[in-house]
């Protein structure tokens, strides 16, 4: 028996060590850093920081965005994300405004917004 909860914890921590730092929506203040305005089909960056309460930028939490595109699919696609890294992305052809949207999940477990950003493509 201690040795079945021995594999149990091991394979625990070993899930939790690719999950990037632990921490929910709550534990963070939250950013985004993204251009103002992207040129059609341009690949742009954006970056995601989470701040602790201590002030300090958390690298590693882990998070998804979506960009919700003018005239996109009313279920857009989710991507994952890290803080600490940029993230790269070509702008769809369409002029008009998008939107980055990031969640994180919350205590209960559920994804909730974090933050979220608006920028044109022209």
């Amino acid at each position: 028996m201690r040795q079945a909860v021995f594999v149990v914890s091991l394979l625990a921590i070993a899930g939790l060590a690719g999950c990037g730092t632990a921490g929910v929506a709550e534990d963070f203040k939250w950013s985004v850093e993204c251009p103002k305005t992207v040129d059609r089909g341009a690949e742009f960056a954006f970056t995601v920081t989470a701040v602790n309460a201590a002030g300090e930028a958390a690298s590693g939490v882990s998070y998804r965005y979506q960009i919700l595109w003018t005239g996109g699919s009313s279920n857009p696609l989710r991507h994952r994300g890290s803080t600490g890294g940029s993230e790269k992305v070509h702008a769809r052809m369409t002029t008009g405004p998008a939107t980055i949207v990031v969640t994180c999940p919350n205590r209960a477990g559920l994804e909730s917004k974090v933050v979220e950003s608006t920028f044109e493509v022209k």
